[in-house]
């Protein structure tokens, strides 16, 4: 799930931008700044078609409507907040409000983190108690191919590296994550570009974490490529794990992948 950077990523500021009047079938409220939580679909009008595909961290200002849809007025492009020509409209599955307080932790007294083992293919949530780090949850993992592809696949290089990271955002899209291919991978899909298929709805599960360096968590639909190196970086675990692991995880968790 590596995001491509078809907007420019800003900077992280909180704008006091009023957006356009109330339009109708929407509450009257002032627009709220919304940041993306992971590459999302921009389309001209609810379940409309897709105007633009914007990258992870991605501000913009929008109100809720109806269906989890968001009407974006504005956005921040190099950091300075500007109206958009015409409205559109993004899930809010996709995007964390953040002028809203964020949510305490649901396991107080104890750090939770998550350690991905690169070697054997295991992620492992764990709990850091006074008796020593008791295991929570495992399960199997498939990684980055840790490699380049063909040229005729393009020839870019994916890994899954080693360090630290955290929980950034979780995602949750009930309907199937959405999942568009980046143009920077145009190439690797030129089949599906050629027949007009960009974005495709569920091969990511229906869960996601965001940890950072364009890295997810996050389930996939093919279950029978677990234990192997195969992902553009991202980790992946079977679609009942990943349900799991989401409700044991809260924003600010620690994630460390180990070779």
């Amino acid at each position: 799930m590596r995001g491509a950077k078809l907007l420019i990523t800003v900077q992280l500021l909180f704008c006091g931008a009023s957006a356009a009047a109330g339009s109708p079938g929407l509450p009257d409220t002032p627009a709220q700044t919304y940041k993306l939580a992971t590459i999302a679909v921009v389309r001209d009008t609810p379940e409309g078609h897709i105007d633009d595909i914007w990258s992870e961290g991605t501000l913009f200002t929008g109100r809720a409507g109806a269906n989890h849809w968001l009407r974006v007025s504005g956005h921040f492009p190099h950091g300075k907040w500007r109206p958009l020509p015409h409205p559109v409209w993004i899930l809010d599955y996709y995007a964390q409000d953040i002028s809203a307080q964020p949510a305490r932790s649901r396991h107080p007294g104890h750090d939770r983190f998550i350690v991905i083992d690169k070697k054997h293919f295991l992620l492992k949530v764990l709990d850091d108690t006074k008796r020593g780090d008791k295991v929570v949850y495992k399960t199997k993992v498939a990684l980055g191919i840790d490699g380049c592809k063909p040229e005729t696949k393009g020839g870019r290089c994916y890994y899954t590296e080693p360090g630290n990271y955290h929980v950034r955002w979780k995602v949750h899209d009930p309907h199937g994550i959405e999942w568009c291919i980046p143009k920077s991978m145009d190439e690797e899909y030129k089949s599906d570009i050629r027949a007009g298929r960009r974005c495709f709805r569920g091969p990511l599960g229906r869960y996601a974490l965001n940890i950072g360096k364009t890295y997810a968590i996050h389930g996939t639909d093919r279950p029978d490529m677990l234990g192997r190196r195969v992902s553009h970086g991202c980790i992946r675990v079977a679609n009942s794990a990943m349900r799991v692991i989401y409700k044991l995880m809260d924003v600010g968790d620690k994630v460390k992948i180990i070779r």
